[in-house]
C-alpha cells in the first residue's frame, strides 16, 4: 500500500494500467470503462492511505523526539527555601541562556513598538548585526502564536525542537523530487536524530548540549533551501522560488557564515541540472539561480550592508580550528560517524550514476563543493584571509546534513536493488525494510544514558537525545531573586555585575529577562571590540573570561564600568564578603552586594547623573550642575548620536571603548540616540524591494492558473 503511492507518484500523470485488467471481459464494452474507472479510483484511495500512513510514521517520530527533548515539560516545580515554585523550564547548558534572554529582549522591544537594533545588556552593548536575530525571531513568532502565553523559556524549547526536526521536511522534499520512497527521508531523519555528533558537528550535541543555536539554524535553513531551489530551477514554480529565496535570507539572518553553504547549494543544484536534465536550457538554469540569489540578497540587505560597513569594528575570538587535514577528517567522522561517511560516498556514486535522480545529484555536487570550500578556508592562507572572522569548524553542520541524506540514498538504493532481485512481486518490500531499519536505529541510537556527557569533554556521545541540564532548578530561582534584589536596591543609573555560575556555564546571561539595567559578566566575553577594559590579565585574544574574577571587585574596575551592585556565586564569594568596596545586601546561592559610592553609567565630570534612563535605543541623563567631560559608559558605535541641551554634539571614542561628548562644558541634559542612518534606510528599502519581488512572483503564478 505504501509502495503504491510512491509508484503512482513516479508515473507523474502517466496512464495507470490496473493489475485487474487481465480479468476484464473484452466482449463487455460497457463494463470495461466502468471497471477501469473503478480501478483508477482504487489506486487513488490506496495512494491517499499510503500518504496518511507515512504522515503517521513521521508524526510518531517527531512526537517521540519532542517528548524526549522536553516539549511537554515547559514548566517544572522547584523547592526553594521560600517554598515550592513553578518555574519555566528549558535547556540551560552553555550558550542557551544567551539565546533565551536575547529572544526575550526582542519580544519585549517588539511588544513595546520598537525594533531591536542595539543590544545594551552585554558588556556595554553591541549592534545586533554582529550577532543577528534570525533565530531569535523564530522564538518571537512561536511566542506570538501562543498569544503571549508561553514564557521566553518555553518558546526557546519549542524553537530548538523545531530546528532539530526541520531537516526531516527537507529530507522528504528531496526524496520526493527524485521519486524515492519516503522511507529514505525517514532513515535520514533517524540518523540525524540519533547521531549526536561533536560540539560543532551540527547534531544534538551542538544544538542542545552546547546551545550553538544560530549556527545550526543557519545550516538548516541553507539545507532546506536545496529542494525548493531545485523545484524552482527545474519547473519555474513561483512558490519554489519564493521559498528558496526566503530560506536563503533566513540562513543569512541566522548566521552570515551560512552564505558559504548557500553558495555550495546553489552551485550544486545548477551543476546537477545542467548535467542531468538535457532538456532544460542552460540559460534558464543560470537565470533562475541568479534570480533566487538576487532576491535573497535584497531580503538580507540590512544585515549584509551593516556587516560590510562596520567590518573593521568587529573582531571575533577564534576558539577552534583545524591544524591538519586529519583533524578535519576526524571532525567529519565524529559529526556523522564513519559508517555514515562511507555510505555517503556510496550515495554520491549512486546519485551521479542514476540519470533521473536530480535531487540526489544536486546534494552530491553540493557536498563535494562544500568540502572543497571548507578545506580551502581551513588550509589555504590566501583564502582564509578573505574571511578572517570565520572559523572553519563552524561549517560542519551543513556538511553533516548533506552526508546523512546521501547515506540514506545509498541505503535506499541498496534495498531497492535487493527487492528487485529477491522479492520482485512485493512492491512494498523496500518501504517496509526502510521503516524497519529506521525503527531499529531509532531505538538503538537514542537509548537513554545513565549520565549526560560532560560539555568540557571532547568525547562524542554514543547515543542521541541524552538529558542535559535544564533551567527549572533552585539555582535559577535564586539567581532570579538575586537579580531582582540588585535591580531594586542599586543606585539608579548604574549597572549590575554578575560573577560566577551555579548552573552549567554562563548562567548569568539569563539576567536580561529580569532587568533592563546594563549588565556585565566575568565569563563568555566573545567580544566584538578588542579594547574592552577588562580586569588585569584579561586579553581579548585569550578567550572568553576574566582570568581572575576577584579583581573585578577592585574600585577602579567598578567605577570604570558604572557598576552599582554585584551578584556573586562560587569561589569569589569569600572575597566579596571581605571587600571594603561592597556592602552586603543578601545571602544565598547568589549573594548580592551594593557598591559603596557607585559611579553612574553617565557622569558629568566627577558628578553622577541625577536622573537617567537606559534602554536598547536611547540613553538619557541629567545633572543639576554642568560638568566636563560627559562620559557615557556605552560602547561607541558610529550610529550613536548625542544631543546636549537640545543641540547636536560630537562623540569621541575613548581608549576603553566608551563614549565621551566633546564641547559640552555647560551641558546638563544628555540624550544618546541609536539612529537610523541613510545606509540603514537603503538596506530597508532593498529588503522591501525583495518582499515586493516575492509577492509579484506569487501574483503572476496565481494569474497564470486562472
Amino acid at each position: 500500500m505504501i509502495a503504491e503511492s510512491r509508484m503512482a507518484g513516479e508515473t507523474r500523470g502517466a496512464r495507470v494500467i490496473p493489475s485487474e485488467a487481465t480479468d476484464f471481459d473484452p466482449q463487455d464494452s460497457r463494463s470495461a470503462p466502468r471497471d477501469a474507472s473503478q480501478a483508477q479510483h482504487d489506486t487513488k484511495d490506496a495512494g491517499r492511505r499510503a500518504r496518511w500512513i507515512w504522515w503517521a510514521i513521521f508524526l510518531a517520530v517527531g512526537l517521540y523526539v519532542a517528548a524526549r527533548m522536553g516539549a511537554f515539560s515547559l514548566t517544572a516545580a522547584v523547592v526553594t527555601p521560600s517554598g515550592p515554585l513553578l518555574l519555566p523550564n528549558t535547556f540551560a547548558t552553555v550558550d542557551h541562556p544567551f539565546h533565551v534572554a536575547r529572544a526575550g529582549v526582542l519580544w519585549r522591544e517588539v511588544t513595546s513598538g520598537h525594533l531591536l537594533r542595539w543590544f545594551s545588556q552585554h558588556q556595554g552593548g553591541y549592534p545586533v548585526e554582529f550577532y543577528p536575530l534570525g533565530e531569535a525571531w523564530l522564538e518571537v513568532v512561536i511566542r506570538a502564536l501562543s498569544l503571549g502565553t508561553l514564557a521566553a523559556e518555553g518558546a526557546h524549547t519549542l524553537a530548538v525542537i523545531l530546528l532539530f526536526l526541520a531537516p526531516g521536511a527537507a529530507f522528504a522534499a528531496l526524496a520526493r523530487e527524485d521519486g524515492w520512497s519516503p522511507g529514505v527521508a525517514l532513515l535520514a531523519l533517524v540518523l540525524h536524530v540519533g547521531l549526536p555528533g561533536g560540539w560543532y558537528g551540527g547534531g544534538y550535541t551542538e544544538l542542545v548540549q552546547w546551545g550553538l543555536v544560530t549556527n545550526v539554524a543557519g545550516a538548516v535553513a541553507a539545507f532546506a533551501a536545496l529542494p525548493a531551489l531545485l523545484r524552482f530551477m527545474r519547473t519555474g514554480s513561483a512558490w519554489g522560488g519564493v521559498l528558496a529565496s526566503a530560506l536563503a535570507a533566513a540562513a543569512i539572518y541566522a548566521n552570515p557564515r551560512s552564505a558559504l553553504g548557500l553558495g555550495a547549494v546553489g552551485l550544486g543544484a545548477g551543476i546537477a541540472l545542467a548535467w542531468k536534465d538535457r532538456a532544460l536550457p542552460k540559460g534558464a538554469i543560470v537565470a533562475r539561480l541568479l534570480q533566487v540569489g538576487a532576491v535573497a540578497a535584497l531580503l538580507a540587505a540590512p544585515e549584509l550592508l551593516a556587516l560590510a560597513r562596520f567590518d573593521d569594528l568587529y573582531a571575533f575570538v577564534h576558539y577552534s580550528g583545524y591544524e591538519r587535514l586529519t583533524d578535519y577528517l576526524a571532525s567529519s567522522a565524529s559529526a556523522a560517524s564513519i559508517h555514515v561517511l562511507v555510505l555517503a560516498a556510496v550515495g554520491i556514486g549512486v546519485a551521479l550514476a542514476a540519470r533521473a535522480r536530480l535531487a540526489a545529484a544536486a546534494a552530491a555536487c553540493a557536498l563535494v563543493i562544500y568540502v572543497v570550500v571548507t578545506a580551502s578556508v581551513a588550509f589555504v592562507p590566501a583564502i582564509a584571509h578573505l574571511a578572517p572572522q570565520l572559523e572553519p569548524t563552524r561549517l560542519m553542520p551543513l556538511q553533516r546534513l548533506l552526508a546523512i541524506y546521501l547515506a540514506a540514498v545509498a541505503a535506499g538504493a541498496a534495498l531497492s536493488w535487493a527487492k528487485r532481485h529477491v522479492a520482485p512481486a512485493r512492491p512494498w518490500a523496500t518501504d517496509i525494510s526502510l521503516v524497519a531499519v529506521s525503527a531499529i536505529l531509532l531505538v538503538a541510537l537514542t537509548r537513554p544514558l545513565d549520565t549526560a556527557p560532560d560539555p568540557a569533554s571532547p568525547e562524542v556521545s554514543a547515543a542521541g537525545l541524552y538529558a542535559v541540564a535544564t533551567s527549572a532548578t533552585p539555582q535559577q530561582a535564586d539567581l532570579h531573586e538575586a537579580v531582582n534584589v540588585a535591580n531594586e536596591q542599586a543606585e539608579p543609573g548604574t549597572a549590575i555585575l554578575i560573577l560566577g555560575s551555579a548552573l552549567s556555564w554562563h548562567q548569568p546571561l539569563w539576567a536580561p529577562l529580569w532587568t533592563t539595567r546594563p549588565l556585565y559578566y566575568d565569563n563568555w566575553l566573545w567580544y566584538w571590540r578588542p579594547d574592552h577594559a577588562g580586569t588585569p590579565g584579561y586579553l581579548f585574544a585569550a578567550g572568553n573570561h576574566y582570568p581572575d574574577p576577584e579583581r573585578t571587585l577592585d574600585p577602579d574596575y567598578l567605577a570604570r564600568h558604572g557598576i552599582g551592585a554585584v551578584v556573586v556565586t562560587g569561589p569569589v564569594q569569600p572575597f566579596a564578603r571581605v571587600a571594603s568596596t561592597l556592602r552586603p545586601l543578601r545571602q544565598g546561592i547568589y549573594d548580592v552586594y551594593l557598591v559603596r559610592d557607585p559611579v553612574t553609567t553617565v557622569t558629568f565630570g566627577d558628578r553622577n547623573a541625577a536622573a537617567s534612563t537606559y534602554d536598547n535605543h536611547r540613553v538619557t541623563a541629567r545633572s543639576p550642575e554642568p560638568g566636563t567631560p560627559i562620559v557615557a559608559r556605552v560602547n561607541w558605535h558610529p550610529r550613536w548620536q548625542a544631543i546636549v541641551d537640545g543641540r547636536q554634539a560630537a562623540l569621541i571614542r575613548r581608549e576603553d571603548g566608551y563614549m565621551e561628548i566633546a564641547g559640552a562644558a555647560d551641558g546638563r541634559d544628555l540624550t544618546l540616540v541609536y539612529a537610523v542612518q541613510p545606509l540603514d534606510w537603503i538596506g530597508r528599502a532593498l529588503a522591501l524591494a525583495g518582499l515586493l519581488a516575492l509577492a509579484g512572483s506569487m501574483v503572476r503564478q496565481a494569474r497564470s492558473r486562472t
